[in-house]
């Protein structure tokens, strides 16, 4: 959804106070994210599982209740009532299988749920250095226009005294608006990257604190988004194990009481009744049941393996990254102190009278552009590092 800036400085003013850590703006994306809240939800559910499974009974009971007269035949005063109550029991092993499953399926949300978190912490670290970058770039803006606006008014005297000619004031007042320009398309794109934070995190200023150290190390079996996949297995083979322990639908134990009576002079008569039903096992019933949760559980095994691989290549292309970032930092550091020692030279020079604004303005440029490669680099190196430890399921 897209807002005007108008509207979204009015969000701005009702969105809540900053956050202190890079962890608390985490959890600031956790309470306003549908999936998350989604998952919390599904605890109660998971829960629920755990009580059916441990219950005595495999299902509700079920209240019999039976009459029968011929009251619309001779009528010769043939009673019959009963009542009674049917419990389903558990299969031999059923029981324990159940109980595997809702394990298994705790143990496998607590996992999905950590496994969004390292997600929703990807967008979050991606939010805040866009956020970053574009307001260094605007502090860089800005410090260009303030010594472009300088050197108009300086040349403009320096006509008036009759020491530049018009055309160079003309120029100087050219690089005044250039850098003017520059400032307000900069002002546009970093609103669009503070609203992307604030949609994430409800939150409209970036941490204190959100530079992160990484080390790259081997990916660990703890990885979270490598524990999902390998909980969905577990959680797969326990719903095939429920299947092989529930070849037939549950028996049911069913006690009745009974009383009778064979005419209308007879007395009634009364009896208890113990009956099982047990239904009979089908490959109809079975097979297809057994092949879906076979499928399921091939499912799980060929994403794990994917997912191993995929963790491992990002995590190698992470570590490549960060070390190609902090060499060009180092380039551009040196870059940037060439020029600005280029930049201080000219600058006395033309102050002296001894080069000419052209050559002046060059020097600008490129001191600016060596200065805007740095403050770049620069957050490229902090943003690789904090991909490296995405890449390594580091939560913040």
């Amino acid at each position: 959804m897209r807002y005007t800036p108008l509207i979204f400085v009015g969000l701005l003013l009702t969105q809540p106070v900053e956050a202190a850590s890079l962890r608390a703006a985490l959890d600031q994306a956790w309470e306003k994210s549908p999936q998350a809240q989604t998952l919390e939800a599904k605890r109660a559910e998971s829960n629920a599982q755990g009580v059916a499974a441990n219950s005595l009974l495999a299902g509700a009971p079920v209240i019999v209740l039976g009459h029968r007269s011929d009251q619309l035949n001779n009528n010769a005063g043939v009673r019959e009532w009963e009542a009674g109550m049917a419990l389903p029991i558990w299969l031999p092993g059923q029981r324990d299988a159940r109980q595997r499953q809702a394990k298994a399926g705790r143990v496998g949300l607590e996992a999905n749920i950590r496994a969004l978190r390292l997600r929703l912490a990807g967008e979050l670290r991606e939010a805040i250095w866009q956020v970053r970058q574009v307001e260094a770039q605007a502090q860089l803006d800005e410090a260009r226009a303030q010594t472009a606006k300088k050197l108009a008014e300086d040349v403009a005297k320096r006509v008036r005294a009759g020491e530049l000619a018009k055309t160079d004031l003309n120029l100087a007042q050219n690089e005044w608006r250039t850098a003017q320009a520059a400032v307000l398309q900069n002002r546009n794109r970093l609103l669009q990257a503070q609203q992307a934070y604030a949609t994430l995190t409800g939150a409209t200023v970036l941490p204190d604190d959100i530079a992160e150290s990484a080390q790259s190390k081997p990916l660990s079996d703890d990885h979270p988004l490598l524990e999902e996949a390998r909980q969905a297995i577990e959680v797969a083979q326990a719903q095939v194990n429920v299947i092989s322990q529930s070849r037939r639908d549950n028996p049911e134990l069913e006690l009745s009481t009974r009383r009778e009576r064979g005419s209308l002079n007879d007395p009634y008569a009364g009896n208890v009744a113990l009956s099982l039903r047990l239904p009979l096992s089908t490959d109809a019933r079975n097979l297809p049941l057994i092949s879906a949760a076979q499928t399921v559980l091939t499912s799980t095994q060929s994403e794990y393996s994917r997912t191993r691989l995929t963790l491992e290549y990002n995590r190698q292309q992470a570590d490549q990254a960060l070390q190609a970032a902090d060499q060009l930092l180092d380039l551009a550091r040196q870059r940037r102190g060439a020029a600005r020692e280029n930049l201080d030279l000219i600058q006395k020079s033309f102050s002296l009278g001894e080069s000419d604004l052209f050559t002046l303005l060059r020097a600008r440029t490129a001191a600016f552009e060596a200065e805007q490669a740095h403050n770049q680099q620069e957050i490229a190196s902090a943003l690789s590092r904090a991909r490296l430890n995405q890449a390594q399921g580091v939560l913040p």
